[in-house]
């Protein structure tokens, strides 16, 4: 497995090609929302047709809490959820309550191969093939650089 971290945020056309990419090669994403910070009500109602299902977690991929457990939203790439996230916000680190869920990050047969902790301005890569890998490199859009154990 090999980790790059993104190296700066995505913003406007940069941001939606991100995105177009991000859900091209995945099959679902997922972000999270906190009871304890104020609630995206009207930027969830958006996306609530195409949740596959929703749970309350107290870890995801980029997050362990001690404080009280979040809600998880696992969301169906389709046309319509592709649009809503290139027009909810225009850069990846807007995902952040109140204004949107926070944590947005993407899967691929159950693997989360890009999550971000949004509140820290944090995202990685789990690259674990060299397709994924090549896909990487090839996109003009993204900076990373690998984490080396």
């Amino acid at each position: 497995m090999d980790y790059f971290d993104l190296l700066e945020d995505l913003s406007g056309e940069s941001y939606e090609a991100f995105i177009e990419f991000l859900c091209e090669h995945s099959d679902k994403f997922y972000f999270i929302t906190r009871k304890e910070l104020d609630f995206p009500k009207e930027a969830l109602q958006k996306f609530k047709p195409y949740i596959i299902k929703q749970y309350k977690t107290k870890e995801w991929e980029s997050t362990i809490t001690a404080g009280p457990p979040a809600t998880l939203y696992e969301i169906d790439i389709n046309h319509q959820t592709i649009d809503l996230l290139k027009s909810s916000a225009n850069k990846l680190y807007d995902w952040v309550q109140p204004e949107l869920p926070e944590d947005l990050s993407f899967l691929k047969n159950g693997f989360p191969w890009f999550y971000t902790c949004t509140h820290e301005e944090f995202a990685q890569f789990q690259i674990r093939s060299d397709f994924y890998r090549n896909l990487l490199f090839a996109n003009e859009h993204i900076k990373v650089q690998q984490i080396k154990e």
